[in-house]
């Protein structure tokens, strides 16, 4: 899923817990979340997403008092390639739209960035 020269742009973090990520739009889970930064996220789902897919997406995140706060983005498909698990694939986003309230819960839901 990397390459020895990827570089990224914003610091990211792993969802150790299980995540649900929902298609606003269609009303049903597309995916579990993989990782998280302020610039776009990675999933694990059934079935390759189209290239270039564009979805409103709601997930939720804890916040910094640890109360469950609702995530809403725009994100549109960069990558995916099969998973281990048959019928499963990975899945690189990148955010295309969010409220700024939800890029600063998100920001500190990654914590802090290496200096």
């Amino acid at each position: 899923m990397t390459t020895p020269n990827e570089q990224r742009r914003a610091p990211r973090k792993r969802a150790t817990l299980p995540i649900p990520v929902m298609d606003v739009f269609r009303d049903q889970v597309v995916g579990q979340l993989g990782n998280l930064s302020v610039g776009g996220l990675m999933l694990i789902g059934a079935g390759a997403p189209l290239a270039g897919l564009v979805r409103q997406v709601v997930f939720t995140l804890p916040d910094t008092a640890g109360h469950e706060r609702r995530i809403e983005i725009g994100i549109q498909e960069q990558w995916h390639e099969p998973a281990a698990l048959a019928g499963q694939f990975w899945s690189g986003y990148r955010l295309v739209a969010a409220s700024d309230d939800d890029i600063h819960l998100i920001d500190q839901w990654v914590g802090p960035h290496p200096d």
